[in-house]
């Protein structure tokens, strides 16, 4: 192509400064009848239609529920016990000296109260042991809660992210297909080459994918946040706000000290230790006696003839019971409860580690995003400013219609990479809030169901030793510092302030 052409050619192609814009300059759309304003859905509101709303929030709340009626069960042991009971029949005696067999209707009834007085504290510790598997129900309920806020949260975050993507991807295409309509007019008309068409083809088929791509993700997540709101998404979203309380702040936080210790998942780990320790003690209380207070009156017929008809009797009794043997029974229980408890301290142990690797990784991701995000600001801009040195470049004759199509799609590419960052920092940070247990409160949102609070609570010691043990300094993130850039020239990049 002569030099002299290369002006129209970019012209009838659209590369000019006006035509293309950095991003975010779409054209305006036609003015449309004005729509009645609908208010938009903020974070918060979504977040509480979840939590509230959920079949697993819900699950989780009658899980709760039933352990209250464990607890009351355990509880009947204290109470008394009445029975009562009739009966009727005949019975027969024979082989009686001197005595012919003979037979007679024996009808009566009974009425039994009895009464705990002693039992070694197996009720009081079986209460205690059903109390704190129910405050581990409690903390797991406040565990599913954070969960499912955090990933509503990151939901309504991935619909806005990938609405974007779409859209980037789309202006993306049509700039591509725009391109090759006027290639293809040029063509026709005799003045254009058919190799540019060639590229063009190409680069607007890895457009139409792109495109295809984000629109699938746009689907899938808005899939994801129907499953978690139980409502499609908005057309209209409010931009989530910056969790800018409740994190880490460097040279100030130490540890995650109170992050673990907040955490319900290792509160509902030592809620199952300290049942554990009343359930051995429940085992060992076997080998003690127990004493009941019995009180019964009734009357029952043993005697054939008129003068026992109506004989009732009554009786007021203490009664001491001593287990002597049973099998082994009560030795295995003790071994067993033992093995429990055990059991129950290395789940909360390896569990509070978990917790505190999650929050690690998450810390270190919040650090590596606020740390990235200037370099692919910069990279953004960068691009944009290229394109536009490449499109005057092209006009004459200094640039290929391959590099321009190049910096298109380095500079979506950039514009991905940048809204992505963005949209993984805010997860990240309501990621560590949710592990912290302070999602919701962030969010201005109350746990739902906390008015049943179990009584239990109070009595919860999460002790410092397997705390200190798990729990690590803040965790070092040096690495992540920019290295500085050498100056060798005007052209050199520079490190972003």
């Amino acid at each position: 192509m002569k030099m002299r052409q290369l002006p129209r050619l970019m012209a009838s192609l659209g590369f000019t400064s006006l035509a293309v814009g950095a991003w975010g300059q779409q054209a305006a759309p036609a003015p449309a009848a004005q729509a009645p304003v609908v208010a938009q859905p903020q974070l918060n509101q979504v977040v509480d239609r979840a939590i509230t709303s959920h079949p697993e929030i819900m699950a989780r709340y009658h899980d709760f529920v039933s352990s209250l009626e464990d607890q009351n069960i355990a509880r009947a042991g204290w109470r008394p016990q009445v029975t009562a009971s009739g009966w009727v029949g005949k019975e027969w005696r024979s082989n009686i000296e001197n005595v012919p067999s003979y037979n007679w209707s024996r009808p009566g009834w009974n009425l039994e109260l009895r009464q705990l007085i002693f039992d070694a504290g197996a009720t009081t510790n079986r209460i205690r042991q059903f109390g704190f598997e129910k405050l581990s129900k409690y903390y797991d309920l406040r565990a599913t809660t954070n969960a499912l806020a955090n990933e509503a949260v990151g939901a309504y975050l991935d619909v806005q992210r990938y609405r974007t993507m779409q859209t980037l991807a789309q202006d993306n295409f049509s700039m591509h297909q725009t391109t090759l309509n006027q290639l293809r007019e040029r063509q026709q008309s005799g003045v254009g080459r058919g190799v540019d068409m060639e590229q063009a083809s190409g680069r607007l088929s890895l457009a139409q994918t792109n495109l295809m791509t984000e629109s699938n993700n746009l689907n899938d997540v808005t899939q994801r946040y129907r499953r978690l709101v139980g409502e499609y998404p908005p057309a209209q979203m409010e931009p989530v706000p910056a969790a800018v309380t409740g994190l880490p702040v460097v040279g100030q936080t130490k540890n995650f000290e109170d992050a673990l210790r907040a955490n319900p998942t290792i509160l509902s780990k030592q809620a199952l230790v300290q049942a554990a320790e009343a359930g051995e003690k429940v085992a060992k209380a076997a080998f003690a006696p127990t004493v009941d207070l019995r009180a019964s009156t009734g009357r029952d017929r043993e005697q054939p003839g008129a003068l026992y008809r109506d004989v009732q009797s009554s009786r007021v009794q203490l009664m001491l019971t001593y287990p002597l043997y049973r099998g082994g029974a009560d030795s295995a229980r003790i071994r067993q409860t033992a093995a429990q408890n055990y059991a129950a301290r290395d789940v909360r142990d390896y569990t509070c580690r978990n917790v505190q690797q999650e929050l690690s990784i998450a810390w270190n991701n919040i650090q590596r995003l606020r740390q990235q995000l200037p370099f692919l600001r910069e990279h953004e801009l960068s691009t944009s400013k290229v394109r536009v040195a490449y499109q005057q470049q092209f006009s004459i004759g200094q640039r290929s219609l391959l590099d321009l199509l190049d910096t298109e799609n380095e500079l979506f590419d950039a514009r991905r990479a940048l809204l992505n960052a963005e949209y993984d920092l805010k997860k990240a940070e309501y990621y560590w809030l949710t592990l912290s247990s302070q999602v919701l409160q962030t969010l201005g949102l109350a746990q739902p169901y906390n008015d049943n609070q179990p009584e239990e609570q109070q009595n919860l010691v999460l002790p410092d030793d397997p705390v200190m043990a798990c729990s690590d300094a803040l965790p070092d993130t040096s690495n992540l510092t920019p290295v500085a850039l050498q100056q060798t020239g005007s052209s050199t990049p520079r490190t972003p302030n």
